[in-house]
């Protein structure tokens, strides 16, 4: 029990560290990088720029298991979130930090946008993209959890579980049903 504590300490004392440590253009660039429109047109961009290197019928494959995936990890998100109940801190820390975004949604364990990302990033690489492309995506995934926490509205370790569980359930799909290969 003492180590629960302690782990949640360290995350309450990092977070403080972290969020809302900007200005007006750090609050604009994570807002962005948060927004639920900056990701789908990011990741359909990706995505259309794999389209030559796979058949018609593969390509589709490929663009539902990215569905899948981030079905699959928004649900175990908000599922657990329901299970858990852990504040977010734009509730539980009010006061004590500049908050960037508006607080929605009672519970923040474990981020949702974290576990979407990351498992979108899953099935992306699983569709071996070239460096160049695998390392935007990346850097992408390490941005949004980051965002997150940044605007205020997720600790470190609600983005840290979020990315593992997104990775994980994008493991199990491509396990279940592994991708066709490029051309």
């Amino acid at each position: 029990m003492e180590l629960l504590r302690s782990l949640d300490r360290l995350d309450r004392e990092l977070f403080l560290a972290l969020a809302g440590q900007g200005g007006p253009g750090a609050d604009a660039l994570w807002s962005a990088v948060s927004s639920i429109y900056v990701a789908l047109a990011f990741w359909l961009l990706l995505w259309a720029l794999r389209r030559p290197a796979f058949e018609l019928k593969s390509w589709i494959w490929l663009l539902i298991t990215l569905v899948a995936a981030f079905a699959a990890a928004d649900w175990l998100a908000n599922l657990v979130k329901s299970a858990v109940e852990r504040p977010r801190p734009c509730f539980d820390l009010e006061g004590q930090f500049r908050s960037v975004a508006a607080c929605r949604g009672a519970f923040g364990f474990f981020s949702g946008h974290a576990a979407t990302t990351w498992a979108l990033l899953t099935v992306y690489l699983a569709s071996r993209p070239p460096r160049a492309l695998a390392a935007v995506a990346v850097l992408w995934a390490l941005a949004v959890p980051y965002s997150r926490i940044y605007l205020g509205v997720h600790y470190p370790g609600d983005v840290l579980v979020g990315s593992l569980a997104g990775l994980g359930v994008a493991r199990l799909l491509l396990r279940l049903r592994p991708l066709p290969s490029p051309r």
